[in-house]
């Protein structure tokens, strides 16, 4: 049943909203990353997303992908929360979902991969959790992307990460094959710590000491 939660969006979300809006506006092709850090709520500024571009354009069709069944859970609960009755559909194996043919989908990257030919036409794909994706034209996010765009070559992407890089490739606009092409910054972690919607980090020490040597280290984790 869908939650009757009325949610306000914060200042940030409604200035993420504008900023992707008007980078839309100026850019008639590539694909932006919104980097909101964690705990800010992408989850409200991606089913803000898909419920302006339904209530605004009927027809456009909306995929929103992820790699965790728990992550499309909460983003579909939020989007229920904004939207009681959002038209989604959920293609998750792992929630035992397979529903296609509503306008927006909530979907896991693993159970969709190989069903772009199904999925059909889509015009926005959003991506959670975006630096999981390659800056090489390699992995199932960009296989599954390349099949989506060669369906509709005009389908616009649009990535969330708290962490827009990549520790052995580096932001997720660089390199040549890069699939995002421009980060978008609506808050800062100093901006929640102020505005009090983040609580200061207070660390302590500890009488255990571990001692690492002769850890190995792996791309340079």
């Amino acid at each position: 049943m869908a939650s009757k939660k009325n949610i306000k969006l914060r200042w940030y979300q409604e200035k993420a909203l504008t900023m992707l809006y008007d980078w839309f506006r100026d850019n008639t092709e590539g694909h932006p990353c919104i980097n909101a850090p964690g705990g800010s709520g992408k989850s409200v500024i991606i089913a803000s997303i898909a419920k302006d571009a339904l209530q605004n354009w009927p027809e456009t069709r909306v995929l929103m992908l992820v790699h965790s069944k728990t992550l499309i859970e909460q983003n579909a609960q939020k989007l229920r929360e904004i939207w009681p009755n959002a038209p989604l559909g959920i293609y998750s194996a792992g929630l035992g979902m397979r529903q296609i043919g509503e306008p927006i989908t909530y979907a896991g990257i693993g159970s969709i991969s190989k069903k772009a030919n199904v999925i059909g036409c889509i015009d926005i794909c959003i991506i959670d959790e975006a630096h999981t994706i390659s800056n090489e034209e390699q992995g199932v996010y960009r296989r599954f992307l390349d099949d989506l765009l060669n369906i509709n070559p005009n389908m616009r992407c649009i990535g969330l990460s708290a962490t827009p890089y990549r520790l052995s490739q580096g932001l997720v606009t660089e390199g040549e094959s890069a699939l995002f092409t421009h980060i978008i910054e609506p808050v800062t972690i100093n901006e929640l710590l102020d505005d009090g919607y983040y609580s200061v980090l207070r660390s302590k020490t500890t009488k255990l000491i571990l001692d690492t040597d002769g850890v190995a280290k792996k791309a340079n984790e």
